[in-house]
């Protein structure tokens, strides 16, 4: 006796055999695949109907009917249709097939004891049925009126419901009924009584009981199926089953995308039937990876494939990138691929790490050594952007699927605006969604950390909808979570079942790339850009990308910034050699904000200091500063020990005396020697440092910190935030801005000066305050006061800026107050505040002076005069 040859095989609708194991009296099928083109183990191309029959038949139907509302009841093999009958029928030759036939005894209908039959067996039919495949894989045509596929025309909606209870009744063949429109069925049959009875007794469970319903869906998901039933309200009992399959980790009726083997059966299957080119069989699986990574229906891939035959083009990575295969990859391997990419060791390690303990796992498991559920593999990135973490992604999938953890390893990139929405109950459906389109491969969001961050939003509902799904469906889905590191660590601290799906083993950290790594990147987007360039040029950029790198951010771009900085040197290329391109690419095509960190030499230091040096007073100030920027053009001159650090430094002295205002040069002076790159000043006092509860004052004093990057962090009155309260205790958080400010000093060396600005004897207990600050401050200057002869010439200079001037006279009596003032007022003297002050009191006496002179000139509105000077008060 020969044996049968086995079924073909479909992989999306291998679930099918579970139908088999669990007698599941209906069985819900849905998903993008319901209306899609199929491609079984014999290389044959064909409809869900088809694929449907094929997988029932495999799972050990010996009867399996279809229904629509067009057809009716119908069969598409000649063995279900003799099934009709206990023992079978006799197949008849086309021309004797009799239009009517006697039922089962005690069985009627409308037309009593007999049924149309509309099936016409036939030879062809005979032989498909014998062969275990429907007659329209094979050569049989339908003769006359019907044919194994045809229609029963015949009957009512009323008498095929009829059948449905007969067939579904009768134990004696395993029986399948197939709906295959099954939403216009429900909505739109007559016997929407007659047929919600059927459901429900159907669904009845009975261990006696074989046989089952397959109703074919156009939805993309089960709860979307059970939304469309519990919406339409006629068959409860349907309603009632889909919400209980709905909440199964496993979904056998779930239809998907077609994956590598069935897309690779096609590629064959049009090669042999449409000339379909093959350009490199090497590249061929790659290719197919990248067909299968777009989740499209196999449909429309067999359209673009016989597209390709009819146009003679073959198929490449090429032929594929118009249709989003743009990152087909060559022959290599998921390994060979990321050692091409640059920098990434340490990520390169944590994932062959990574990698030997799932396939040490895996073995283990095999041969029975190991019982314990399988780790968690959803992992975590964090880095800056532009290191690689969703190109790594996609190499994870690829590892994954390559490790059989997943059955597509393809990727789906999405951020918070993609899961979060802005009414209630909305932004589970839009996460839902969103892990269905990643189910059997890797959902990687970016900017993770954007869930939690939500103030009065709803991303704690996309948290717990991601949560469910990672464990529902732990075999068919990765989530890798991307971003900045401390970031994700808040994000992971958000919720206890975070931390528990990604263990700190599977947090892979992405270092920012090196000068050299950044460097090669650049170079080589020039060069695919199709630039050559000058020594000069490549020595020059080199220097500004070690500058970049070194003065860096949180948020660094990375190979971004590279980019950016190639599109914008190509620019400038452009327009600088117009039109002939063949000139090299050279210093001059640098974008010009990037000038401040190539070499441009030292700065004359009569240039450097002349806005110093032309302020009135302060010789003592001047001499320490110019002292400082000798020191530091030597260290610079001799080019040993690395980069020289801006210095932090104590400006003391009492208020007026241009401690802010030297401050401000400062940061130029540090700026022209290349020691910040922006030289900025940015003013805080106390109440921009200090919080008023718990873990405030650490973030406040770290956010003005980070606003002083690359320039001057100036913090006038610096030791108030170390005054003590009662008994020398703290009463407050300045101590906590002190420690943290400590160790911003020491992460930021080199890219920030403090200046710390106060009255001599409290700044001392200031740097006493921590162990590490008076160290850190390693630059002091001494502010004296204002001698009277200087107090009068910034007056003169003040009254000049406002377009007065000032009699002799009033100069000598204005002396004499600015004397009086101090040696009345020691502690309180305000120095070039005072003069500011004097000049307000002067302006306002002029102004009382005048308006008795209705007729006075500009020279006397422009005038102060002795009588506009206070008299000294002794």
């Amino acid at each position: 006796m020969t044996e049968a040859a086995p079924h073909p095989e479909i992989e999306r609708l291998a679930a099918f055999r579970s139908v088999a194991r669990e007698d599941d009296p209906v069985l819900f099928v849905c998903g993008p695949g319901t209306d899609d083109a199929f491609v079984d183990t014999t290389h044959r191309i064909c409809g869900i109907e088809a694929a449907i029959w094929e997988s029932l038949r495999s799972a050990g139907f010996e009867r399996i009917g279809f229904y629509s509302l067009t057809r009716k009841l119908y069969f598409r093999d000649e063995a279900s249709r003799r099934g009709l009958r206990p023992g079978g029928v006799r197949a008849r030759p086309p021309e004797a097939a009799p239009a009517r036939r006697r039922m089962r005894a005690g069985f009627s209908g409308p037309l009593g004891d007999r049924i149309v039959s509309g099936f016409r067996g036939g030879a062809a039919g005979r032989s498909a049925a014998a062969a275990g495949s429907p007659p329209d894989a094979v050569t049989a045509q339908p003769s006359g009126g019907g044919g194994p596929g045809s229609a029963g025309q015949g009957l009512s909606d009323p008498f095929s419901v009829q059948m449905f209870n007969h067939l579904m009744r009768d134990g004696s063949v395993r029986t399948a009924l197939v709906f295959v429109d099954a939403e216009e069925t429900l909505r739109l049959i007559e016997a929407v009584r007659g047929l919600a009875g059927f459901f429900a007794h159907q669904v009845s469970y009975r261990p006696d009981a074989p046989h089952t319903c397959v109703l074919v869906f156009r939805r993309t998901t089960l709860d979307g199926v059970h939304g469309f039933l519990d919406g339409l309200g006629t068959v409860p009992a349907l309603a009632a089953a889909a919400a209980r399959q709905a909440e199964r980790r496993v979904q056998p009726g779930l239809v998907a995308y077609p994956g590598d083997a069935e897309l690779t059966r096609m590629v064959h299957a049009l090669r042999i039937s449409d000339g379909l080119q093959v350009a490199d069989w090497l590249t061929l699986p790659a290719a197919i990876r990248a067909m299968s990574a777009q989740r499209e229906e196999g449909r429309r891939w067999a359209g673009r494939l016989r597209e390709f035959a009819r146009q003679g083009i073959a198929l490449d990575g090429a032929s594929l990138r118009p249709f989003g295969c743009s990152a087909v990859p060559d022959a290599g391997g998921v390994w060979e691929r990321l050692n091409k990419m640059p920098g990434l060791d340490g990520v390169k390690r944590h994932l062959r790490t990574l990698q030997s303990r799932l396939e040490a796992a895996a073995r283990l498991r095999q041969e029975g050594l190991m019982d314990a559920e399988p780790g968690s593999n959803h992992l975590v990135f964090t880095g800056n952007p532009g290191t690689g973490k969703t190109t790594v992604a996609r190499l994870v999938g690829e590892m994954y699927r390559d490790l059989g953890l997943l059955s597509r390893g393809h990727v789906v990139e999405t951020a918070a605006p993609d899961l979060i929405s802005a009414y209630q109950g909305d932004t589970a459906i839009k996460t839902a969604a969103v892990v269905d389109r990643a189910l059997d491969g890797v959902l990687f969001i970016d900017e993770a950390y954007q869930l939690s961050d939500q103030q009065g939003g709803f991303g704690r509902d996309a948290i717990d909808t991601l949560l469910k799904r990672m464990e529902d469906d732990r075999d068919r889905l990765v989530v890798i979570a991307a971003g900045y590191p401390a970031k994700m660590e808040e994000f992971l601290a958000a919720n206890e079942g975070l931390r528990s799906r990604f263990p700190a083993a599977n947090v892979i950290e992405f270092a920012d790339y090196d000068p050299g790594t950044l460097l090669s990147i650049a170079l080589a987007r020039l060069r695919a850009q199709g630039l050559n360039w000058t020594s000069a040029f490549e020595e020059d950029l080199a220097t500004v990308i070690a500058g970049m790198y070194r003065t860096r951010r949180a948020g660094f771009g990375n190979a971004r910034a590279m980019r950016e900085i190639c599109d914008e040197i190509v620019s400038g290329w452009a327009e600088r050699t117009h039109p002939d391109i063949h000139q090299p690419a050279d210093t001059a095509d640098i974008p010009p904000r990037l000038a401040v960190y190539m070499d441009r030499g030292l700065p004359d230091t009569s240039e450097l200091l002349g806005e110093l040096d032309s302020m009135i007073g302060l010789q003592p100030v001047k001499d320490t500063i110019r002292t400082l920027v000798s020191q530091i053009t030597l260290k610079q001159r001799r080019g040993r020990g690395g980069t020289v650090a801006a210095p932090h430094m104590l400006f003391l002295g009492p208020p007026g005396t241009g401690k802010t205002t030297v401050a401000r040069l400062i940061g130029s002076i540090f700026k022209a020697m290349g020691l910040l790159v922006e030289g900025h000043v940015h003013e805080v006092g106390r109440v921009d440092l200090v919080g008023g509860y718990i873990g405030q004052t650490a973030i406040k004093t770290t956010e003005q910190v980070e606003k002083a990057i690359d320039g001057v962090l100036f913090i006038d009155e610096a030791y108030s935030l170390s005054s003590a309260g009662a008994g020398g205790v703290s009463n407050d958080f300045g101590q906590e801005a002190i420690d943290t400010l400590v160790q911003q000093m020491e992460n930021l060396r080199g890219r920030i000066a403090v200046i710390a600005a106060g009255y001599p004897g409290p700044m001392a207990d200031f740097a006493a305050a921590n162990p590490g600050l008076a160290s850190r401050f390693t630059v002091q200057v001494e502010f004296p006061d204002y001698s009277g002869p200087e107090l009068v010439e910034i007056l003169q200079a003040m009254a000049a800026g406002e377009e007065y001037r000032i009699t002799p006279e009033a100069e000598k009596k204005a002396l004499a107050w600015f004397e009086t003032e101090h040696r009345m007022r020691p502690d309180s003297f305000g120095n070039g505040r005072a003069a500011r002050g004097l000049l307000a009191v002067m302006e306002s006496r002029l102004g009382a002076r005048v308006m008795a002179m209705p007729d006075a000139d500009d020279a006397e509105l422009s005038t102060f005069r002795e009588e506009d000077v206070p008299d000294v008060v002794s």
